[in-house]
């Protein structure tokens, strides 16, 4: 027996059952979008309900999870206050960081300057007195730290162990025969000379025919283009003093015109002539002497 669609009874919204025994199977229940909806802006409506704004900006309410006093921001990202500080005070140790940085790289700097200065002294060459070795605007560098002397008796009130009854001595050397030294100007302290040493405290020192004679011995003087013109009998140099002379003998004013040169006056060596570059190098010596070695120059 056939059968068609058009026999079939009409559907219904009820379940079909397949046995008269099983029972109807409920319908699940229908919830409109609409009803879910305003239930839910409801619900949030009553919590903003519930959230007092004060007049600074800020929330208060014990229900709202938010922090009491924190400020309501459209924006999540935006800047409060307290970043503000905080970002005030990170630039502000940056600032002092920087600023403290700066200020030990200038006491550092001034710490070495003053200690350079005191154990050396730059000096520019005025004049022909020393040529052939120097030249007018040569400049030199001088070890003053040298000839630095210790005054013992007074180093005697703190180091027990000193004996203070020598007097003074030097640390490293005094002035030696054929030093090139820079000194004051005995008659006008104002002036710095520099000559070189003949002759040390308690030599003999007389010049003949252009012949120095030093203790009865003939000074070899290598770095002269001429002699040495005047004379000048035997003549003892005291303690404490120096007889000098320019290497150019027929011009310069020394010890020959004005006397000795008072311990006390002496500033330093000359060491080493840096300028101009031509004449790079150590200042009419054999060495560079440091004080404490020598180093001999080619």
């Amino acid at each position: 027996m056939t059968s068609s669609f058009d026999d079939l009874p009409p559907r219904t919204g009820r379940p079909r059952q397949t046995d008269e025994s099983e029972p109807p199977q409920e319908e699940a229940p229908r919830f409109s979008e609409d009803a879910l909806w305003a239930a839910d802006s409801g619900a949030v409506s009553s919590e903003h309900a519930s959230i007092d704004r004060l007049e600074d900006g800020s929330i208060a309410g014990p229900d709202t999870g938010v922090r009491a006093g924190a400020a309501l921001t459209d924006d999540p990202f935006a800047f409060t206050e307290e970043d503000f500080d905080t970002q005030q005070r990170a630039r502000g140790q940056r600032a002092r960081r920087v600023f403290w940085e700066v200020a030990q790289t200038l006491i550092l700097a001034a710490v070495i300057f003053f200690m350079v200065r005191g154990v050396a002294q730059n000096f520019r060459v005025e004049g022909p007195s020393m040529e052939p070795g120097l030249h007018d605007g040569q400049y030199l560098l001088v070890n003053k730290a040298v000839y630095f002397k210790l005054d013992l008796e007074s180093l005697a009130k703190y180091l027990p162990f000193v004996d203070g009854d020598d007097g003074s001595k030097f640390l490293f050397h005094g002035p030696e025969r054929g030093d090139v030294i820079v000194f004051r100007y005995p008659r006008d302290p104002s002036r710095d000379f520099i000559k070189r040493v003949i002759a040390v405290p308690g030599d003999t020192v007389s010049i003949h025919e252009g012949q120095v004679t030093v203790n009865g011995q003939l000074l070899e003087e290598e770095y002269l283009d001429e002699t040495t013109r005047g004379d000048l009998d035997n003549t003892v140099v005291p303690d404490g003093s120096y007889f000098v002379l320019g290497d150019n003998r027929s011009n310069s004013s020394d010890s020959r015109s004005w006397g000795f040169v008072p311990e006390e006056n002496i500033i330093g060596k000359a060491m080493f002539s840096y300028w101009p570059l031509s004449e790079l190098g150590g200042v009419g010596n054999h060495s560079i002497d440091l004080g404490f070695v020598r180093v001999p120059l080619p």
